[in-house]
Parts: C-alpha cells; sequence; structure tokens
C-alpha cells in the first residue's frame, strides 16, 4: 500500500480567480514541494453559479473541489474532511510562500512534539509604494500579516497566528472539532473574523508555536489602505470577538476606556465624529479605531455611553 501525504495543503477562495492563480503558483515553485508527500486542494467556495472551472496544471499533487456552504470555515472543514495528511496546513488564496515553506512547515512539527499548530510569519506585500499619512505598521494585524522576530517559540499572551499561513496536526481536529461557522467570513458581505482563533482557544495557546522559517506574504491590495475598510475592520473584530466569547463585558472597564479615548480628542471630535472624522496623524487615527472598538463593545453588551 501507498502511504498517504504527509502534509495537506487547503487554500481556500472566494471568486477571486484572479488572484489564486499566482498563489497557486508561488506554491508550486517552492522546491520543497514533494508530490509524493504532499498534496494541495483548492477548495472553491464560490457560489455554484457563479463558480468557473480552473486548471492549474499539476495533476497529482493538486486537485480543485467546490464547496457549497458560503463561509470560510465551511470551507476550511471541507479541506480537512477531503484531505488525508498528517498536518493539515492553510494558505489564502492571496498568500505567496517563500521557497522552502513545505520544508519548514514539517521541521516545525517534527522538532516541536508539543506543538499542536504552527504559524509562521506573514508579511504584508502593498500593491502601492506609497503610505497614507495616517498609517503605521502595527495596523498590519488587520490585515492579517504577524512578524514576532525570527526566534520561534510557543506563543506568548498576547500573540497570536493568522489564518493567511498556519498549519495544524489532524488530531486536533479529531479532539476538537472544526472551525466554528458562525464565525469566519462569508463572501464579501462581512469582515466578521476569528475562526481559527476560536478553536486555538480550545487548544490552548502553550500548543501553538510561531515558526519564522514559515514565511509568506500577504496582498494589501490598494482598496483596503483606505480610512474605511479600517473602520469596518474594527468594528467588524469587536462584533466577531463578542461572537467568539473573547470580548471585555465588565461595563465599568469599557465606560472608563471610551471615556480616556473621547477626552485624547480635539474637542470638536469628542461626539459623534470621533468614529469618522478625518485624523490627521498616525496617533489620532489609532484613537479612532479604539473609540468604535470601545462602541461596538458598549453596543454589544447594552453598556451606556459615559456622559
Amino acid at each position: 500500500m501507498t502511504a498517504g501525504p504527509a502534509l495537506s495543503i487547503v487554500m481556500c477562495t472566494y471568486d477571486r480567480y484572479d488572484l489564486i492563480g499566482e498563489a497557486v503558483r508561488t506554491l508550486l515553485a517552492d522546491p520543497s514541494l514533494d508530490p509524493e508527500r504532499h498534496e494541495i486542494l483548492v477548495v472553491d467556495n464560490t457560489p455554484a453559479t457563479r463558480r468557473r472551472k480552473v486548471d492549474f496544471a499539476a495533476p497529482g499533487v493538486l486537485r480543485v473541489e467546490g464547496c457549497d456552504a458560503l463561509g470560510l470555515s465551511h470551507a476550511r472543514n471541507h479541506g480537512i474532511v477531503a484531505t488525508e495528511g498528517g498536518i493539515v496546513a492553510f494558505l489564502d488564496d492571496d498568500a505567496y510562500v517563500h521557497p522552502g515553506w513545505c520544508a519548514a512547515v514539517e521541521r516545525a512539527f517534527a522538532e516541536q512534539p508539543d506543538a499542536a499548530v504552527v504559524g509562521g510569519k506573514v508579511l504584508p506585500r502593498y500593491d502601492s509604494p506609497d503610505r497614507p499619512h495616517w498609517y503605521e505598521d502595527r495596523l498590519s494585524g488587520y490585515l492579517s500579516c504577524i512578524d514576532w522576530g525570527n526566534a520561534g517559540r510557543f506563543l506568548k499572551p498576547g500573540q497570536w497566528i493568522v489564518g493567511a499561513n498556519m498549519a495544524w496536526r489532524r488530531g486536533v481536529f479529531d479532539r476538537h472539532g472544526g472551525f466554528n461557522t458562525a464565525l469566519g467570513r462569508r463572501g464579501s458581505a462581512t469582515l466578521i473574523s476569528n475562526d481559527e482563533t476560536e478553536l486555538l482557544g480550545r487548544v490552548g495557546l502553550a500548543h501553538v508555536w510561531y515558526e519564522p522559517a514559515m514565511v509568506a506574504e500577504h496582498l494589501v491590495p490598494v482598496e483596503r489602505m483606505t480610512l474605511s475598510f479600517f473602520r469596518s475592520r474594527v468594528y467588524w473584530q469587536a462584533i466577531s470577538d463578542m461572537v467568539a466569547g473573547i470580548a471585555r463585558t465588565d461595563a465599568k472597564e469599557l465606560q472608563a476606556d471610551f471615556a480616556d479615548i473621547i477626552v485624547r480628542l480635539p474637542p470638536e471630535n469628542r461626539n459623534m465624529r470621533a468614529f469618522s472624522f478625518e485624523p490627521t496623524d498616525r496617533e489620532q487615527f489609532a484613537l479612532q479605531l479604539r473609540a468604535i472598538y470601545a462602541a461596538a463593545l458598549m453596543m454589544g453588551t447594552a453598556t451606556p455611553v459615559p456622559r
């Protein structure tokens, strides 16, 4: 009998046929990709009426399957069931791996027997060479990018991995189940997230390893480098945190945090304009995003806004 693959790589996509081709080609070009030991599955979550037939010309290592249940979590769970590898890795359809990515995934699990999950470094690949005056590198976390340095380690409090570049031992899904289908993107309708965060919470951060050699670049299109995108992203992050049960709910803490934010804004913006004024610098925009997040939590927990 032929042994099954050691590594299954799942790439979920939704109506982004213009992007996933490059992501797949980058993965296929990885010199450490071994068709004898690795498999690639593209899960097309595009509605069936708009779904296209795609051929990446990589028979034996790559196949494409449709998933009719809308939502990233549904697509990821489909990928888990439809693959066989002892390690199941996930890449976004706009994430481009660096050479040696496949080897880095396997090596991390081999060298860290206590690791149930491994997350890699994700660097932004900006579509435009210019950055807005209000943008700072810390905001790249909202673009599914992380860089915890060049030393591998188990995650520390306040750190995380992102779904654009992560891998799991298959046994995790046997013990803890799959991704929560109430979370995760559903087409382009919302920016709800936290599907991997919620499952990581069930596994425990003590079993999550950060692997800096497992590098991918994540495309940042021009349309995401806008004030409106980040405002929406932060609002939906608050919603995601509430659904996942990880948001703060103490009314006094929420009120105090919101009040602290508001008094640090220019006087003319200490009102409803706090959520939409044009920031003059990075500090002002950071405060605005904090205000949006805190207000969303207060609305979601019926916490009165401080006067």
